[in-house]
């Protein structure tokens, strides 16, 4: 079995060792980028050579539209770039042979790219971005203004090489929020209008006493609700229970509505023994027992709490403060504004009002990020482990977008129950996925914090990696 390098010379796979391996994956990623820009340059050129006139009419999306839009009469690129001819991408999606809609995807790409994104595209070009990454940034920002499209491209162009999904939709929605905040006040409508709690059974051949529940409503509400469930599946486990979580979870559903159904006898036999119209008129009393309307007061083994849920906010809080006849969330000057929820990402003041109106809040004092004091325990205090999150926002492996409040902190260098005191400390701390801390542990990959910050990661065979808060790049081996 063979292949060929970027000089066109055949390489015999089976004697691959790993390193010459990995060079020669290299070069087929290479190979793979240089295929994919010449496709994206021939559907620019293709797209130059078929300008719309009076005579020929426009290209547009019509009743194909474009995914997640409704359909309506919208050129194949977005604003500012140059208007095609219409009936344009039938042939040239036909070339490709491929369906139209998707030759008219290629399209667009290549226009907002080349008219909407010019650093990314210089980028591709040099052949320092994958084409596929820089058309999903071309897909997410299409719908947007000329000036939005310009503000992703300035924030992401020097780094689409090295990050992943999750900082591109980052800062799309830092250009939605900042470019378009009447999108979000759209979008949170639109989430509304679809808020709804399904009951599935299976058919009546394969029941086995499990249904499915799907709920779908306002994230602080389900938040507060899983948070619930989750303190009902932990309690269950502290009692004995020894099934799984994932099962001690569902059976917590049943306990939250046991718990609820006896609330409400209870409330009913408060009403009852107050004196209300429990009894009918003329009806004899017994007052040697409840009358038979009466309910017999039970036990109360559950008490009703306000759920326990934590959210992150960035946001002013001159902005909470409402002003005199504007809506709300409304600055002075008409502006919507807008904050930041951690995981969630950006989000009204309406709606963050509407949030905390109906919650406990407490508000945190800022921490210190210089901060430098070390403890002797293994487990890091809570203020260290806060420190730790914020000043690095995500698992520090190579590539991984995993959010640190989701991971473990690890000791870069291994605590040691018999070593020096001060080995918990924040320089000494970084947050590992579970997946990433056990590979550490596993002596395949090891890492050392660098003094400004960074994280030099050295992975098989002997490939080196250069992680910070917002992207990974491969470094060459001295």
């Amino acid at each position: 079995m063979f292949e060929t390098d970027l000089t066109g010379q055949p390489v015999l796979v089976d004697e691959l060792d790993e390193d010459w391996l990995l060079v020669l994956l290299a070069d087929k990623e290479t190979a793979a980028r240089e295929a994919e820009r010449g496709k994206l340059r021939l559907a620019g050129q293709w797209c130059a050579l078929h300008p719309a006139t009076a005579d020929t009419g426009v290209a547009t999306w019509s009743d194909t539209g474009l995914p997640g839009m409704r359909d309506h009469d919208e050129s194949l690129g977005g604003e500012g770039t140059p208007l095609v001819a219409a009936f344009t991408p039938e042939p040239f999606a036909a070339a490709l042979g491929v369906s139209t809609m998707t030759g008219m995807q290629l399209l667009a790409d290549a226009l907002d790219l080349q008219h909407r994104h010019p650093r990314i595209w210089a980028r591709v070009e040099a052949l320092e971005v994958a084409p596929w990454k820089a058309r999903k940034v071309a897909q997410a920002t299409h719908s947007l203004s000329k000036a939005a499209a310009a503000y992703v491209d300035a924030e992401l162009a020097g780094r689409l090489d090295s990050c992943g999904a999750v900082l591109i939709e980052r800062v799309v929605a830092q250009a939605i929020a900042r470019f378009h905040p009447e999108l979000l006040r759209q979008r949170e409508k639109r989430g509304k209008d679809g808020w709804d709690v399904q009951l599935r059974h299976p058919g009546a051949g394969d029941f086995a006493g499990t249904s499915w529940l799907e709920a779908t409503g306002d994230a602080m509400d389900l938040s507060r609700f899983y948070e619930l469930v989750c303190d009902q599946a932990a309690a269950l486990g502290a009692l004995g229970d020894t099934d799984s979580l994932g099962a001690r979870k569902a059976k917590a559903l049943g306990v939250i509505a046991d718990h609820q159904a006896q609330l409400e006898l209870v409330a009913m036999t408060d009403r009852s023994a107050g004196g209300g119209d429990s009894t009918s008129a003329g009806e004899p009393s017994d007052s040697e027992g409840p009358s038979k309307s009466q309910a017999v007061p039970l036990p109360v083994v559950a008490t009703r709490r306000s759920a326990r849920t934590t959210l992150y906010l960035h946001l002013s809080l001159a902005d909470l403060i409402a002003d005199p006849g504007a809506s709300p969330g409304e600055r002075p000057d008409g502006v919507l504004a807008v904050g930041e929820v951690e995981k969630l990402g950006p989000a009204t003041i309406a709606r963050i009002q509407e949030w905390v109106d109906h919650s406990r809040v407490s508000i945190r004092p800022v921490l210190d990020l210089a901060r430098t004091d070390a403890v002797d325990d293994h487990d890091p205090p809570e203020w260290m482990r806060e420190l730790v999150i914020l000043r690095d926002q995500h698992c520090v492996f190579p590539w991984c977008p995993r959010d640190a409040r989701a991971c473990d902190l690890d000791h870069v260098v291994p605590y040691d129950e018999d070593g020096p005191p001060g080995q918990t400390r924040p320089e000494n701390l970084a947050p590992l996925c579970r997946r990433h801390h056990r590979c550490k542990t596993s002596g395949r990959w090891r890492y050392r914090r660098r003094s400004d910050g960074t994280y030099e990661w050295i992975g098989p065979p002997g490939r080196r990696f250069l992680v910070t808060p917002t992207d990974t790049t491969s470094v060459d081996p001295d």
